[in-house]
């Protein structure tokens, strides 16, 4: 699973891949043989794989992780500090759009750059540029990519091994970390002067970003179309101009300042969050179409034999969180708070024993695909001195533990 993907890094010189994927772990394990000098792992989550990632790139190696768009939200802790912090080696985080959900917005609320590619042509022309851009300005480069960017030919196959004539930019390096604690352990004092470097890096990677390559127009015409995926213009005129812009953040404003210059009028067609809008100095032609609604979570409350479901809305095992709260301010609802099991290894541990400790009184489900973790699960609890908990090997089992009174845990395999 995305196998070429990963190649393409591998052939700008990563030298540490992280994911939490196993698909896409084994497709890294089986590169070995072409490229021996790199290390990959399988994170058990994805702000584990981000944090060994960041930490390879503070020793000065060219590392990667690669996620979903959506895993890249449970990473979002360390990715906020990494913004401040910097890398020395290059990092890219590589997320693959599998469903709608976008990486974009992430990239103007932590101020990391952005890059957005459709293909494996333009997928290979942003990992050289990110790479180019983290090293140059120590920082931390977010890559979106859409699966047709695996696809496989001979252009992928048949590039030069490491070990053939390898790219004097990508030598292997000895891992060096420089101790330095205004840095690495910032305080608010020093956190401040390496927020006001931030601004700088950000306004020199906005120039770089105004010449690059993958920022096109197509077609002629008066009425122009400015968008970052163009698989969102099926619905609009052939003749109509188009600017797709692929470096998000920081927007190149300038190259959009000239666009904008030379049409009557222009649309800008974006997801449900308007990245591209809100970096926009000058809109008075511009007609916004956003493409989606925003979601919304509360429009439908879900129900389940007798209970009110609560699901992770909020993040990894947010919904035993949102349960406690929910059962302390309304004691006589019945809540079944939803999770996975990778989820309680996340967050869930804190969740579970702050629970206890304030004697709370939810059914917490425990979605499960690994009985070795659900072991685990189960002994942790035990050391917390709980035993209230059951396996069930159907949904329809939930329904006896409706009249519990007590904090309750069920494990069953599958999702629910």
């Amino acid at each position: 699973m995305y196998e070429n993907i990963c190649r393409i890094a591998l052939n700008s010189g990563v030298r540490l891949f992280y994911t939490t994927t196993r698909a896409v772990g084994n497709g890294l394990k089986s590169l070995s043989m072409e490229y021996p000098s790199f290390h990959s792992e399988i994170s058990l989550n994805e702000k584990i794989a981000f944090e060994l990632a960041l930490t390879g790139s503070y020793a000065s190696k060219r590392v990667a992780c690669i996620f979903s768009t959506e895993g890249l939200y449970e990473a979002l802790d360390p990715l906020m500090s990494s913004a401040y912090t910097g890398v020395v080696g290059g990092f890219l985080i590589i997320c693959v759009k599998e469903t709608d959900e976008e990486v974009t917005p992430i990239g103007l609320f932590s101020k990391l750059p952005v890059i957005v590619s459709e293909n494996k042509d333009e997928f290979a022309r942003s990992v050289t540029f990110g790479f180019d851009i983290s090293e140059k300005y120590q920082i931390p480069v977010i890559l979106q990519t859409a699966p047709e960017a695996d696809k496989d030919n001979a252009g992928t196959r048949n590039v030069k091994r490491e070990t053939e004539n390898p790219d004097p930019r990508f030598e292997i390096r000895k891992a060096q970390f420089t101790k330095d604690p205004n840095r690495w352990a910032a305080t608010p004092k020093f956190r401040y002067q390496l927020h006001r470097q931030l601004n700088e890096k950000i306004e020199k990677i906005r120039e770089e970003f105004e010449k690059y390559a993958g920022n096109v127009e197509m077609n002629k015409g008066t009425t122009g179309i400015i968008t970052s995926d163009t698989r969102n213009l099926e619905f609009y005129d052939d003749d109509a101009r188009v600017l797709r812009i692929s470096t998000v953040h920081p927007l190149p404003v300038k190259r959009v300042k000239a666009f904008l210059e030379s049409v009557d009028e222009a649309y800008l067609v974006e997801g449900h969050y308007p990245v591209i809008e809100l970096q926009m100095r000058e809109k008075n032609n511009v007609i916004t179409e956003p493409i989606a609604k925003p979601l919304d979570r509360k429009k439908h409350e879900e129900t389940m034999y007798g209970f009110t479901v609560v699901r992770d809305w909020l993040g990894p095992a947010s919904s035993m969180n949102m349960a406690h709260g929910i059962k302390k301010r309304e004691p006589d609802r019945k809540i079944l708070a939803i999770t996975f099991e990778d989820y309680f290894f996340h967050s869930g541990m804190a969740a579970f024993v702050n629970t206890l400790y304030n004697n709370s009184s939810y059914v917490l489900l425990v979605m499960t695909n690994d009985n070795n973790k659900e072991e685990e699960i189960k002994r942790f609890m035990e050391g917390c001195g709980f035993h209230n908990f059951f396996h069930i090997d159907s949904s329809a089992e939930i329904e006896r533990f409706q009249n519990n009174d007590v904090l309750t845990a069920l494990f069953c395999k599958g999702i629910i």
